[in-house]
């Protein structure tokens, strides 16, 4: 029996020790400004403070992040506490002293620890009044229900649904009643699991209580029994959580505020639209539609008493979700399934651009031999070289500069294009390189760049009769009477190839070979 005794007394002796204990206590020396930081659990927009000179700091912390968003506008910052990244609440009270009460609600709040509630782990008392808490990174449930770039297939909804049911069935277990559930104040951390904060220490918010609710977008959430109530300080309910939970699952459905700008603050009947949960996709659909709605409804329902518990909201859920996949394992399989897509996007931008490179190599290969725009490609610098055996053919058209003055100037190219359209077609049949054409002056040789030992001769000479006969047959399209006639000139010897110039490079030749062969061509009768 002494024993008994003695292990109560030394239960009551440690809870009376952690009631007294103030380690919880922290000052701006715990947090010190320099170290600060300016990421926020909040994604919708982010805007710092301008307003502190260079130096100051006119608050307890300087680097303010000030988040507003269509709904709501909140003050909140991080800073780092014991080595790790915190969430900090700024608590608007004019008067503040430590009564035995807030040490009993510090007291409770402490021994919580639940993986869907943020841990509470300290806060200010003196000048700035603050809470800290867990820091969650991913922001809050409303930033990622809103955010439309952020995919969410039903299976992530419901695991969201799920935790916020399970930290408030913990919540309530210990009789504490949150007063304040709105999406904002459901974070999501780095696993994706959501997490219930700015719960408890009622006494410790309880100035910023009325003016919470007073904001419209808070206001909507709030049960019709709170909005009745005249009170400026309304004691929390399980019933008034459950309802605001409903509100809650009407935003996962939707991704979207039930907010509007004609929404009633006052209207204790008011309720929002439940969404279509059917889609085109089957991927998004709810797995159970009709639950879903039905589970709504109980939720808001006008009397308090008719209101599940988060216990029976929790089973609901369960039966509602047939995968019961984490977060981790449904992100895990969402990235696999865009690794795949991704592999097929990158499969077709590939084959797409091999044919852009395949189309860009001949255009460049018809402007330039292949090796030498190859290693044009490459940086390479391309040396002249020499060819001993070559034949180079030149020609132009009897006539032209008559031709040229009775036609006008799209007259002219569109005569000169179809005409060297067919020279080009015929050529390819012949082991000949086109150099250029100069107005009407077609250039071509063999043996260069590709040698072709005495083959060269041949080659020009039998694409010269060729060309020759085209002209015979060809018809200039504004002046079909007229019979066209080149002069050609062909001479065979050595010459030096090589590329000139760095922008629009040309491959030139150079010799008396090249001379010789265009003084034959202009010297030359007509065929």
């Amino acid at each position: 029996m002494s024993q008994l005794n003695w292990t109560s007394k030394w239960f009551q002796y440690q809870k009376q020790k952690m009631l007294w204990d103030e380690s919880w206590i922290l000052t701006g020396k715990d947090l010190p400004g320099d170290k600060f930081q300016n990421g926020l659990g909040s994604t919708i927009s982010l805007k710092c403070n301008q307003n502190a000179q260079p130096g100051q700091r006119p608050e307890m912390f300087a680097n303010t992040v000030f988040i507003c968003g269509s709904s709501t506008e909140n003050f909140i910052r991080t800073g780092i506490y014991d080595g790790r990244i915190v969430a900090v609440k700024r608590i608007h009270k004019k008067n503040f002293a430590i009564s035995k009460t807030i040490r009993k609600e510090v007291q409770h709040v402490r021994t919580l620890d639940h993986p869907n509630i943020c841990k509470f782990i300290g806060g200010s008392v003196e000048g700035d009044i603050f809470i800290i808490t867990e820091y969650c990174p991913k922001g809050s449930l409303a930033d990622v229900l809103f955010n439309d770039d952020v995919p969410l297939n039903w299976g992530f909804r419901l695991s969201f649904a799920t935790d916020i049911a399970r930290g408030m069935a913990y919540l309530h277990q210990h009789k504490i009643y949150h007063g304040r559930l709105i999406s904002r104040n459901c974070v999501i951390d780095d696993r994706w699991v959501c997490k219930i904060s700015d719960y408890g220490l009622t006494v410790y918010r309880r100035d910023e209580f009325k003016e919470l609710m007073e904001k419209k977008p808070a206001n909507i959430y709030c049960a019709p029994e709170v909005i009745q109530n005249d009170s400026s300080w309304v004691i929390p309910t399980a019933a008034a959580d459950v309802y605001s939970y409903a509100i809650i699952l009407v935003e996962i459905a939707s991704r979207c505020s039930p907010f509007t700008g004609d929404t009633p603050i006052k209207d204790a009947s008011w309720r929002p639209r439940i969404p279509d949960l059917s889609v085109s996709k089957a991927d998004h659909d709810c797995p159970n539609q009709a639950d879903y709605s039905e589970l709504v409804k109980k939720c808001w329902a006008h009397n308090p008493m008719m209101r599940p518990s988060f216990e029976q909201i929790k089973k609901n859920l369960d039966r509602m979700n047939p995968h019961k996949v984490s977060p981790v394992d449904m992100m895990m399989n969402l990235m696999e399934k865009y690794s795949k897509h991704l592999e097929t996007v990158v499969a077709e931008r590939t084959q797409d651009l091999l044919q852009e490179k395949q189309k860009t190599d001949r255009l460049l290969y018809s402007m330039l031999p292949k090796p030498v725009a190859d290693d044009l490609r490459q940086g390479l610098v391309c040396e002249a070289q020499s060819y001993a055996n070559t034949t180079v053919y030149f020609s132009d058209i009897v006539g032209f500069t008559a031709i040229s003055g009775a036609s006008t100037p799209y007259q002219v190219v569109d005569f000169l294009n179809k005409l060297y359209t067919i020279f080009d077609d015929t050529i390819d049949n012949h082991d000949v390189y086109k150099v250029e054409t100069i107005g009407d002056a077609y250039m071509v040789v063999s043996g260069v760049p590709k040698e072709n030992g005495n083959n060269h001769v041949a080659e020009i000479a039998s694409m010269a009769l060729e060309l020759v006969a085209v002209c015979h047959c060809f018809q200039i399209p504004h002046i079909p009477d007229r019979k066209l006639q080149i002069r050609v000139g062909i001479h065979s010897g050595p010459l030096v190839a090589g590329v000139v110039g760095t922008k629009m490079p040309r491959y030139c030749l150079f010799g008396d070979t090249v001379n010789t062969a265009s003084r034959m061509e202009s010297t030359s009768e007509g065929v």
